[in-house]
């Protein structure tokens, strides 16, 4: 007889395993009566290989906070139902700068290749498009300034998009009037 069984250890720690394993099967069916709570979701395509959802919230310039929904998960408010998309859209950062705008985009699982990235031409949208193996990112993202396609540069690490942007001269509109 050990030292452990003396002492009743070993009876304690089994308690204590299967009393978290109780909760655990608690947890777990509280779960599944909250997701039978939704709607069944709808599928846009065929069925997604996984599922992901997130937000980021941060502070807008007014003071108020601003919520970004970001992953294939998408709420449909106007009728009460989630819908999967075989697109993620990423979490992406916009940073404005005096002269400058950078944009930093999370789409870990392509190579380099595979990424496409679309300025239109009055430089107010941003369009990423991005295709690997398994996994499908898209992004549209209205730009706080025009910028210079022409002048943009991008680079890709460790599935981390950055994207610098220049902005656009602002030129004054109309003619001088002298005075005489």
């Amino acid at each position: 007889m050990s030292i452990f069984d003396e002492f009743g250890f070993m009876k304690r720690w089994q308690k204590f395993f299967e009393e978290i394993e109780r909760h655990f099967e608690e947890i777990e069916k509280q779960i599944e009566e909250d997701l039978r709570m939704f709607h069944k979701p709808q599928r846009i395509g065929g069925k997604p290989r996984y599922y992901y959802y997130g937000f980021e919230i941060t502070m807008g310039p007014d003071g108020k906070p601003v919520v970004r929904e970001f992953g294939n998960v998408k709420r449909r408010p106007d009728v009460e139902r989630i819908e999967f998309v075989d697109e993620v859209e990423p979490l992406t950062d916009v940073i404005e700068e005096d002269d400058k705008i950078k944009v930093v985009v999370e789409i870990p699982g392509v190579e380099k290749d595979d990424i496409k990235i679309h300025i239109n031409e009055d430089g107010h949208l941003l369009t990423i498009d991005a295709k690997g193996k398994d996994r499908k990112y898209r992004k549209e993202i209205k730009l706080p300034a025009a910028v210079d396609p022409a002048k943009a540069k991008a680079s890709y690490k460790n599935g981390v998009l950055y994207i610098e942007m220049e902005k656009r001269e602002k030129k004054k509109r109309g003619f001088e009037v002298k005075i005489d």
